[in-house]
């Protein structure tokens, strides 16, 4: 498994927030990535397990930004295991996928997610719910 990173800043310039993208989707990653690079520094992971091995390896992200349906490790399983990882638990979760039932939703929010968000999607809200989730977000830390 190899992870990419794009937008990094170079030294002297102020630092972007991080974003973890996790979708099993080639194509979505990309245009999600040309979507937020601009503002955000982006990380990608094609599944949860991956995006585990990233955060693992050291990489902390401000946000997550996860499919649910997935292979090997399903959006479900990474939220469950930040969640209850103390060093993790603390980062908020954005859903973005196309499961789009009350109960499902209902599940997520008692989990911790921050928001849910449809495919397809708003850009305009999607950038919307990424700076309340940081604001929120750094606010808790404080």
């Amino acid at each position: 498994m190899r992870f990419k990173i794009y937008n990094a800043q170079s030294e002297g310039t102020k630092m972007k927030k991080k974003i973890l993208l996790v979708d099993d989707i080639k194509e979505f990653r990309a245009l999600l990535k040309i979507i937020l690079s601009g503002n955000y520094e982006v990380i990608t992971a094609e599944d949860g397990e991956e995006a585990i091995s990233i955060i693992e390896s050291g990489v902390e992200p401000d946000v997550i930004v996860t499919d649910l349906v997935m292979p090997r490790m399903d959006g479900y399983q990474l939220i469950s295991r930040v969640k209850s990882s103390t060093p993790y638990s603390k980062i908020p979760i954005i859903v973005l996928s196309d499961v789009d039932k009350a109960e499902k939703k209902e599940r997520l929010k008692d989990s911790g997610v921050m928001s849910y968000m449809n495919k397809p999607f708003n850009t305009t809200e999607l950038r919307e719910g990424l700076g309340r989730s940081l604001t929120t977000a750094l606010a808790s830390c404080n």
